[in-house]
């Protein structure tokens, strides 16, 4: 794990010294909500992306992101005279994925139409904790994932782009136990672009 973690991070460091020089370089912030199967619920599914370009077609970056997923654990209920009463308690699954990325920009298609279609995938390490006031346990493990979206601008002249992406994310991880915890499913976001770095 300690190989993977130092390899994240130093691509990482790679992307973002790189991207202050590339000329298609750019931070996405992205929010909306993922559906894994463990929990089988739908949670907040978050990233901030820094993304570099080799050119106008390819791009290299890194993406960390987050995730939360709430719901309520129903005890068993007890029967009180004329009063049915049941102990409900909050557990919470944070998630954490650590990613490099890779995307195909469609970049004909924005200058005919206006808007950028694009295809991503990547890999990485991802960290999921199970927190319950009965328990609280730490997953993780191998972690990839695959998205298409577009990017658009607003308006004439803005230099931030909206951008779009569905996609589906790969994490069937474990604890130190070795218990598996599926955390694969679909996720779809809406965001903000920024460019950086030398832009014409």
């Amino acid at each position: 794990m300690k190989h993977i973690v130092s390899a994240i991070v130093t691509a990482m460091l790679l992307a973002f010294s790189t991207a202050l020089f590339a000329q298609a370089s750019s931070i996405d912030l992205k929010a909306g909500i993922g559906y894994p199967d463990a929990p089988s619920k739908v949670g907040f599914d978050g990233a901030v992306a820094v993304n570099f370009g080799l050119d106008k077609y390819f791009n290299l970056g890194v993406e960390g992101g987050f995730g939360w997923i709430q719901w309520e654990d129903k005890d068993a209920s007890v029967n009180y005279p004329n009063l049915n009463i049941t102990q409900v308690e909050k557990a919470n699954l944070y998630s954490f994925p650590l990613l490099a990325v890779a995307q195909i920009r469609f970049a004909d298609v924005e200058s005919d139409y206006g808007f950028l279609p694009f295809l991503a995938g990547g890999a990485g390490y991802s960290w999921t904790v199970y927190d319950h006031p009965d328990v609280s346990e730490t997953f993780s493990g191998f972690t990839w994932q695959v998205s298409a979206g577009t990017v658009f601008s607003p308006g004439e002249g803005s230099a931030m782009k909206v951008m779009l992406e569905i996609g589906y994310r790969g994490a069937d991880i474990e604890n130190e136990d070795s218990y598996q915890l599926d955390m694969s499913g679909v996720f779809g976001r809406i965001g903000v672009s920024f460019p950086i770095g030398n832009v014409e």
